[in-house]
């Protein structure tokens, strides 16, 4: 298979890059470790920051900017926010001419709601399902455009050959065999790794972090994998996340006697610790919507409604509903410049793969569907400039492909006898308890050895389990991956953003920095 952009990934940011790459008249590969829909773009209900100023507020992208950079904690790329921020108006606009029906004012306009971190109503939505409105309309764009989307292919390693990327290796779960799909240019946007909290997060369970895990094995440096933000309001006991839609229409978090306790819509990482502390001292935390108004609930919220009801069987409009943080979104990813360029030549990684700057140690609600939109479109274009200077394709050394085969075959070998549905329920639990809302420096440190005990017992062990090839793969992605959020936590001793240690509970000028590590680091 030969491509001028191949793109690995298919939430947002891939397919807005497989479009806007297909409109320059590129041949392009959209590829997705199982179904175009099966990514957190579509699970992204709450809405997608722009700065329009529609509601009367003034809002502006210099307000927007300020606001982003603010919430990245010292550690912003303010080139990445600049972009980012004058782009997403322009960005929204084009999904609008894609088909996204985003809920108007009476006058027309594109409505929008406040989320936290601003005092500006920013948010374009549809409803609450902002996430599922974008990615149909664009799957619709993608298929009309007849651009080849190659399902249930996992993306096992980047081919490089002399500093430029050639194509990546994959995995077809059908044939079982590895492929080789070259491209002149290659986009990464398969997501973070938040479901390696497993138990304890609202992601799909594709999100294992396997661009991070493919980038360190190429030798690119994962930067800043400590922030990891956790979610102020998963629906307890499930994965499902009560949006900050619900807060942002007049939904209050109390305690159990019925008490506020903290600013419903200051930043996610602030409330998030808020709720922590309360459950903490062994205190339940409640989303309150008993005050909006039935209308709001019925137009605005009513996926929120209907899911709650069928899961926990509460009404919202006239019950408590009880709250737990998860984890949601990962800030850190492979280093990339500002537009998502790698120290590869032709690689580009954007969206939860990579890290650009744009968000630093926190996220700013709302920001995460616009970047992936932004820099989706942007990355296609720089990826096209690369493909028309290359011209032909770079080769691939097949020396580098056996190592894939031969892995790929001893990982057949494993397909009876591992149980990776218990590993990834452990490693799931330490995260949460040693690399989670609050952090130590011991407990860190005990994560790291117990990732790198799993990884040396799994060959070891017997289960009457069975599995498959394409589980042992994105478990040993995990591992890795794990050992390096837990290292870059160690790194860091200080707190900031999402990142809290207890041992070190104030930041530290000196940690105004990215944090790095490679494959020997690790």
């Amino acid at each position: 298979m030969k491509y001028d952009i191949v793109i690995v990934g298919s939430g947002i940011s891939g397919m807005r890059a497989a479009i806007e790459a297909k409109e320059l008249g590129a041949e392009v590969a959209l590829i997705t470790k199982s179904s175009p829909s099966a990514n957190n773009s579509f699970m992204a209900k709450g809405g997608i920051n722009a700065s329009f100023g529609n509601m009367g507020d003034n809002d502006n992208i210099f307000e927007h900017s300020n606001d982003t950079l603010k919430s990245s904690m010292g550690i912003g790329n303010e080139e990445s926010i600049r972009i980012f921020c004058e782009q997403a108006p322009a960005a929204v606009r084009e999904l609008v001419s894609y088909g996204v029906n985003f809920t108007q004012l009476e006058n027309g306009k594109i409505a929008q709601r406040p989320f936290g971190g601003t005092r500006f109503k920013r948010t374009v939505y549809a409803a609450d399902e902002t996430g599922p409105a974008i990615m149909k309309a664009l799957h619709k764009v993608v298929k009309n455009y007849n651009i080849d989307i190659i399902k249930n292919h996992m993306a096992i390693n980047l081919i490089v050959k002399n500093n430029i990327v050639s194509g990546v290796t994959l995995f077809d779960e059908v044939s079982q065999k590895v492929l080789v799909c070259e491209g002149k240019s290659v986009i990464i946007a398969s997501g973070g790794f938040a479901s390696l909290y497993k138990n304890y997060t609202s992601n799909v369970r594709d999100a294992t972090g396997d661009a991070i895990a493919m980038g360190l094995r190429a030798g690119l440096n994962a930067m800043n994998l400590e922030f990891v933000q956790f979610h102020p309001t998963g629906l307890e006991r499930t994965n499902f996340l009560l949006s900050e839609a619900a807060r942002a229409e007049g939904g209050r978090l109390v305690d159990e006697n019925g008490d506020t306790f903290v600013d419903e819509l200051n930043t996610r990482d602030f409330v998030t610790r808020a709720i922590y502390k309360e459950m903490q001292k062994g205190k339940k935390v409640y989303l309150d919507l008993r005050d909006v108004p039935e209308d709001v609930i019925n137009t605005k919220l009513v996926g929120i409604k209907k899911r709650v009801k069928a899961l926990k069987k509460i009404d919202v409009s006239k019950e408590l509903v009880p709250v737990t943080p998860i984890a949601h979104y990962t800030m850190g990813g492979i280093e990339t410049d500002a537009i998502g360029r790698t120290s590869i030549k032709g690689l580009f990684v954007i969206g939860e793969a990579g890290d650009n700057g744009v968000n630093g140690a926190n996220r700013l609600g709302g920001n995460s569907l616009s970047q992936g939109a932004v820099f989706g479109k942007i990355s296609a274009y720089e990826a096209m400039k690369f493909a028309n200077k290359m011209g032909k394709f770079n080769g691939v050394d097949y020396y580098d492909v056996m190592k894939d085969i031969q892995w790929i075959e001893s990982l057949k070998k494993l397909t009876k006898g591992i149980d990776v549905n218990e590993f990834r329920n452990e490693m799931g639990r330490i995260l949460f308890k040693k690399v989670g809302i609050i952090r130590t420096g011991l407990g860190l440190k005990k994560a790291y050895e117990k990732f790198e005990e799993i990884e040396k017992k799994i060959e070891k062990i017997y289960s009457e389990k069975t599995t498959t090839v394409k589980n042992i793969l994105e478990l040993q992605n995990s591992l890795l991956v794990s050992r390096a959020i837990a290292k870059s936590a160690q790194i860091r001793e200080e707190s900031r953003g999402s990142h809290f240690r207890i041992d070190f509970p104030e930041k530290d000028k000196k940690f105004e920095k990215n944090t790095l590590v490679d494959i020997g680091s690790l």
